[in-house]
């Protein structure tokens, strides 16, 4: 008998990477599109000849131009491009880039800093009137051979130098433009007031501080004088004015004391209107505005008076009211004289009479001998009289 054959085991399926399956689907993608580029030149040629052949179009003509169509449309739709790995090479460069980028950084940062374009600064300035831009940079303590970054890193510390040293200066800022160029920004103190001194005159700004002296020709057209000289008493009025409404204080002309015995802070207070207002220094701030709604209903020039409480008055008014005052004190004097002199006459009569009643002995401290015999004589006869008790 033949052996059987032996049946031959069973193969096993052979298992496709995932890169292998892409290149099959690939490769028949590939394949159908030949094929359909085949078609289409078979079907271009047909039309070719019919365009040299004057035939009447036939259906198939037709035909083709659909598919020209439809293949213009299958080009336009792209094909999903397929993800490909990357190599270790690729992947290194990926990792080490950033170490690569900060080296980089920091090589051409120290280039930059060894050259003198480092340390070149440019400087500029708003807002400031009565301070020029070098001395801002003088006073700011920013060195020539200061780079410009640490001058960037460090603004606090020159903007207090400044505030420090400059008494105009009430708020700045430095702003940082590229590449080097620095502004400052500036806000200054108002004037206040002005202090009448020997050579001029000295503007006393809103902070109380008092600044270089200006001549008159320099004064603006209006302006306000403090006559005080007490110093506290002038940083405090100063910083009082600086708190009242701008309209109120341009019209102040002068600030004086009232000398006054009943309130010592009573100042006197010449407005640029004519008008005059009386008003203890502590009260300014709460009795000064009350001068904006009075203006209104006064006609001619009058004397505000805030001692106690408000009221309007004219000098005219006060000339006649010190005159019945002087009437009146002359008369109660008079009248003091003629009592005085009434209550002196008698008390100089009455010690004549007493001086001509003495005895002209005992004027002279002398005593009469036949008086001192009946003294003794008295006195004999008491001490008799004191054993036999």
């Amino acid at each position: 008998m033949a052996k059987k054959k032996k049946n031959s085991p069973d193969k096993e399926p052979v298992v496709l990477t995932e890169w292998q399956k892409r290149n099959i689907e690939f490769l028949e993608k590939k394949k159908i599109q030949a094929e359909e580029e085949k078609k289409l030149k078979e079907k271009l040629m047909i039309e070719k000849k019919a365009q040299l052949q004057p035939v009447e179009p036939t259906e198939e003509v037709e035909e083709t131009k659909v598919s020209k169509i439809l293949f213009k449309k299958e080009k336009k739709e792209k094909q999903p491009k397929e993800k490909r790995e990357k190599t270790k090479r690729q992947k290194a460069l990926i990792k080490a880039l950033p170490v690569l980028l900060v080296s980089l950084l920091i090589m051409g940062t120290s280039i930059f800093f060894l050259t003198p374009y480092s340390k070149m600064k440019t400087f500029d300035s708003k807002g400031n009137s009565h301070s020029s831009l070098v001395e801002l940079v003088n006073q700011s303590k920013i060195k020539p051979s200061e780079y410009f970054l640490s001058v960037l890193f460090s603004r606090q510390k020159h903007i207090d130098a400044i505030k420090a040293s400059n008494p105009w200066v009430k708020d700045l800022s430095i702003q940082y433009e590229l590449p080097n160029h620095f502004i400052f920004k500036v806000k200054e103190y108002r004037i206040i007031a002005y202090a009448e001194e020997k050579n001029g005159f000295q503007p006393i700004l809103e902070n109380g501080r008092r600044v270089t002296v200006v001549n008159k020709s320099q004064l603006p057209k209006n302006f306000l004088i403090i006559n005080l000289k007490n110093e506290s008493d002038i940083q405090y009025l100063v910083r009082t004015l600086a708190k009242l409404p701008t309209k109120l204080v341009k019209n102040v002309k002068s600030v004086s004391l009232a000398n006054s015995k009943s309130t010592p802070d009573l100042l006197s207070i010449q407005m640029q209107d004519g008008n005059t207002i009386r008003v203890p220094q502590s009260q300014l701030l709460k009795k000064m505005p009350y001068y904006l709604k009075l203006k209104k209903n006064l006609k001619d020039t009058a004397i505000v008076d805030m001692e106690v409480g408000i009221y309007s008055t004219t000098s005219d008014i006060e000339a006649a009211e010190a005159k019945v005052k002087e009437e009146q004190a002359s008369k109660t004097a008079k009248k003091k004289e003629t009592t005085n002199s009434s209550s002196s006459t008698p008390s100089t009569d009455t010690t004549q009479s007493s001086e001509t009643q003495l005895d002209p002995n005992q004027q002279a401290g002398q005593v009469d001998p036949n008086q001192q015999q009946s003294q003794t004589e008295s006195s004999s006869q008491a001490a008799d009289q004191v054993p036999a008790q």
